[in-house]
């Protein structure tokens, strides 16, 4: 069973898998659009952030668990 916060890191390394899919896309265009590559830089950076926020929170509580046994 997945936890909140592992359904929403899974979400979110979803959304950058697609992001950087984009990104390349519009990279490789001869002209691309520096709104739409910036948004999609921005929402890289910010999943990212989320991401480590996430995995700290975990691997945090997992540590912070096992020293109570």
């Amino acid at each position: 069973m997945m936890t909140t916060l592992e359904a929403q890191k899974q979400r979110l390394l979803d959304e950058l898998a697609e992001a950087h899919d984009q990104l390349s896309l519009i990279k490789a265009q001869p002209y691309p659009d520096f709104k739409i590559l910036n948004y999609y830089t921005d929402m890289v950076r910010r999943n990212t952030q989320l991401v480590e926020m996430i995995d700290s929170h975990l691997f945090g509580e997992a540590r912070d668990n096992s020293q109570v046994i």
